[in-house]
């Protein structure tokens, strides 16, 4: 698959702002899938990206505290010229599980992961990078998915 079967233009972006509540989600999920759709993935890495990106969103609503608040989830999907940048950004609590040794350093090892972090495990196979960062007092996850991997 290559991007060239698409007609939106590289460097284009949408940016998502839902409500930090589980059921909100699924709207996110809806319009990603149809997204990646138009850019050519096939049906099935369509879901699978889809489902990436609501565990991603449900994590942020769990362990970020968030559920409780009235808060939002904003994510900027972002088409470039090899692949695809969701970048997931929030304000909550950081997400002690993904932290190494400091703030800044994070887990690149899955299984390191405890196992009861099975969406974040979902995320890592279906991705092909999974960052997180906690920038100035708001949590950064970027998920990227190539065009040709």
């Amino acid at each position: 698959m290559t991007f060239d079967n698409s007609n939106i233009v590289p460097g284009s972006s949408i940016i998502f702002r839902i409500p930090a509540q589980l059921n909100d989600n699924r709207l996110l999920g809806y319009s990603v899938h149809a997204l990646f759709d138009n850019l050519g993935f096939t049906e099935t890495i369509s879901y699978q990206l889809e489902l990436a990106l609501i565990e991603a969103a449900n994590n942020i609503v769990k362990h970020a505290g968030l559920a409780k608040e009235k808060s939002q989830i904003n994510m900027k999907f972002l088409v470039m010229n090899d692949k695809v940048v969701c970048t997931f950004v929030d304000q909550g609590k950081p997400v002690d599980f993904l932290l190494k040794d400091s703030p800044t350093d994070t887990v690149h090892n899955v299984g390191k992961l405890p196992v009861s972090k099975r969406g974040l495990a979902i995320i890592c196979d279906v991705m092909d990078t999974v960052s997180y960062k906690r920038i100035n007092g708001k949590n950064v996850l970027t998920l990227v998915k190539y065009f040709t991997r």
